[in-house]
C-alpha cells in the first residue's frame, strides 16, 4: 500500500516547526544563558544559519525524490547499502531516543507540581516507578494519534504548532513588558556581567550542548513527510526556509528577552552558576518570579503540548525511516507494511520498545542533548555529499528545486555540520564513534546471518564494502582532534582559531574522499529505481 499525499504547504511547514519547538525552547534558553552568557544569542544565529545551509541541501534531495523516509535512502542512491545502512542507524537511533527525550522533558517538567513523577538521585532528577508508568502510557498515546493517519495527523498537527508558536511569544512579548533590564546583557558601561563571559569557546559550545543544534534539528521532519506531501516539489523547499527563519527570530527573542528578565540575585555567582526559584522548569520559574501567575499555569500545559507535539513527530518520522530501511534490505521485511491508515504501523511499535528503553541510561535533558545534537548532525552531513554525488550520477533527473551554486553551499553545509560536531567535545565524539563502531558491527552480523536469505527484490544487495571506506578516516581523524580540541573533555592542544582552518582542510579531505568513492552512474540509477519502485514513486 503506498503512503497518502494528503499534507499541503501550510502542514509541511507546520510539521517542520513543531519538529523544532519542542523541549528545546522550555529549557534552551537556561542552559544556553549558562554556558554562553548574553552571548547566547550569538549561539542561536551561528546555529540557525548553519542549519539553514544544510536544509537547502535537503530542498533538493527531498523534492527530486519526494519519498517518505528520504534522509535514509539519499545514501543508498550514492554510496550502497554499507554507508546508507551506517548513516540510517544513526539517524534512526538519535529520532527514537528523541521521542524518549520529548516524553522525558514533559514528565521532569510536571515533577515540578506531581512530585510523585520523580525522585533526587545524587542530585539528579529520576523517574519514580510510577513516573516511567506514566511514560510508557504516553508513549501509547503518542502510537494512538499515529494510526489516525497521516492526514489526521498533520491537521492535528497544525492546530498544535500554532500553539507551540503563540505561548514562546507570548512569553517573549510578556517577560519583556514586565521587566527588561538591559544592563543583564553587558553591553553598558555600567553593567555588572560582561557580554560574552566565557569567550568564543561559550558561543560554539553552547550552539552543540545547549540545545541549540537540537532545538534546528527538527527540519527534517518537512524532508521525511515528502512522501505524503500533495505538492513536494514547491511545498518542501519553501517549508524548510520558511520554518528555520521564523525559529531563528523565536529562539533569539526569547533568549533576550529571559536574560534582561533575570533577576540580580540569579546573578549573584555569575552566568554560569544562573539560578533562581524553580529552575528546574526555567521559564515558569522565571514567570512565578516574575509574578506572572497566570503564565506559570499556561507553560505548564505547554510542557505537555509542545515536546509531546514534538514526540508525536519523531513516532512518524522514525517509523518511515524503519520502513525505507526494510525496502532496502537494511532491515527485515516485516517492518515494510503499511496499514490501512497509511501508517508503517509495525515500525511504530518497533520503536515504542526501542524509545523505552532509552530511557534507561540517561539521566538528564542537557546530557542527552548534548549526544543527540551530535549524532543527528552527523547523519545530516551526509546530504551535502549526496547531493553533488547525484549531480553526477544521475545529471538527467528533473529537478523541481536546483540549488544555486550547489558545490559551496553543499561544502559550507558540510563544513558546518563538523564544526558543530567538533564544538560537542571529546566527551561526546567519543560516544558518536562508539555508536558508528556499533552500527558497523550490527551490519556485518546482520548480513552474514541472511546471507543465504537476501531478498532478490531488495535494492542494494550488494555490501559497496569499497564505497564506505572513507567513513573509517572520517570518524578517526574526527576522534584525534576532538582529544586534543579546546573543548569539553579535550586536551586543549588545538586553539581556538586555528581549529577553524584545521576543520576547514578536513572537511575538504573527506568531501573529497566520499566524492571520488560513490557508487559507478549504473549502480546509482539501479538502486534509485529499485527503491523509488517500492515506494511507488517514478
Amino acid at each position: 500500500m503506498k503512503l497518502k499525499r494528503s499534507i499541503g504547504l501550510f502542514g509541511i511547514i507546520c510539521a517542520s516547526l513543531g519538529g523544532m519547538v519542542g523541549s528545546g525552547w522550555l529549557f534552551g534558553s537556561l542552559y544556553a544563558a549558562q554556558m554562553a552568557g548574553p552571548a547566547s544569542m550569538i549561539s542561536w544565529l551561528i546555529g540557525g544559519v548553519s542549519i539553514m545551509f544544510l536544509a537547502l541541501t535537503f530542498a533538493e534531495l527531498s523534492a527530486m525524490f519526494p519519498i517518505s523516509g528520504g534522509v535514509a535512502a539519499f545514501p543508498i542512491f550514492t554510496h550502497g547499502k554499507l554507508v546508507g545502512f551506517i548513516l540510517t542507524w544513526i539517524t534512526w537511533i538519535t529520532y527514537v531516543v528523541s521521542i524518549s527525550q520529548e516524553v522525558q522533558s514533559t514528565i521532569l517538567y510536571m515533577g515540578n507540581k506531581f512530585p510523585s513523577l520523580i525522585q533526587k538521585v545524587d542530585g539528579v532528577n529520576v523517574f519514580t516507578t510510577y513516573g516511567y508508568l506514566i511514560c510508557f502510557v504516553t508513549m501509547l498515546i503518542l502510537i494512538l494519534l499515529n494510526s489516525f493517519g497521516a492526514k489526521f495527523l498533520a491537521n492535528a498537527n497544525n492546530f498544535i504548532s500554532m500553539w507551540k508558536l503563540l505561548v514562546p511569544f507570548a512569553v517573549v512579548f510578556l517577560f519583556l513588558i514586565t521587566r527588561h533590564n538591559f544592563g543583564n546583557m553587558g553591553l553598558t558601561t555600567d553593567s555588572a556581567h560582561e557580554f560574552a563571559p566565557y569567550g568564543v569557546n561559550g558561543i560554539f559550545s553552547a550552539v552543540a550542548l545547549a540545545g541549540v543544534v537540537y532545538s534546528f534539528c527538527g527540519f527534517q521532519h518537512a524532508a521525511l513527510l515528502a512522501g505524503e506531501s500533495k505538492r513536494p516539489q514547491r511545498d518542501i523547499p519553501l517549508a524548510l526556509i520558511l520554518s528555520i527563519l521564523i525559529c531563528i527570530a523565536l529562539y533569539c527573542g526569547l533568549q533576550y528577552a529571559f536574560i534582561t528578565a533575570l533577576p540580580e540575585t540569579a546573578l549573584a555567582n555569575g552566568y554560569h552558576n544562573l539560578s533562581f526559584a524553580g529552575d528546574a522548569g526555567p521559564l515558569a520559574g522565571l514567570a512565578a518570579t516574575l509574578g506572572i501567575v497566570w503564565l506559570v499555569t499556561v507553560l505548564y500545559v505547554d510542557a505537555i503540548i509542545s515536546p509531546l507535539g514534538t514526540g508525536v513527530l519523531y513516532v512518524a518520522s522514525s517509523a518511515r525511516i524503519v520502513q525505507t530501511m526494510s525496502q532496502s534490505g537494511n532491515s527485515p521485511k516485516f517492518f515494510a507494511k503499511i496499514a490501512k491508515s497509511g501508517i508503517p504501523m509495525r515500525a511504530i511499535f518497533l520503536n515504542l520498545a526501542v524509545s523505552m528503553l532509552a530511557f534507561l541510561p540517561f539521566s538528564g535533558w542537557k546530557a542527552i542533548v548534548s549526544f543527540l545534537s551530535s549524532a543527528l548532525v552527523f547523519s545530516f552531513a551526509v546530504g551535502p555529499i549526496c547531493l553533488i554525488a547525484l549531480r553526477k550520477q544521475q545529471p538527467e533527473r528533473k529537478r523541481p528545486f536546483s540549488l544555486p551554486f550547489y558545490k559551496v553551499v553543499s561544502f559550507i553545509a558540510f563544513f558546518v555540520c563538523n564544526l558543530m560536531i567538533y564544538w560537542s567535545g571529546w566527551d561526546v565524539v567519543w560516544k558518536l564513534g562508539v555508536t558508528v563502531i556499533t552500527g558497523f558491527v550490527v551490519f556485518v552480523i546482520s548480513n552474514y546471518l541472511s546471507r543465504n536469505t537476501i531478498d532478490p527484490e531488495h535494492v542494494a544487495t550488494k555490501l559497496d564494502y569499497k564505497c564506505s571506506i572513507w567513513l573509517l578516516p572520517y570518524m578517526a581523524i574526527f576522534c584525534i582532534l576532538s582529544y586534543y580540541s579546546s573543548f569539553t573533555g579535550g586536551q586543549k592542544v588545538i586553539p581556538i582559531g586555528w581549529d577553524f582552518l584545521i576543520i576547514a582542510l578536513f572537511s575538504l579531505f573527506i568531501f573529497y574522499l566520499a566524492l571520488k568513492m560513490c557508487l559507478p552512474k549504473e549502480e546509482s540509477d539501479k538502486n534509485t529505481a529499485s527503491l523509488l519502485a517500492k515506494k511507488g514513486t517514478n
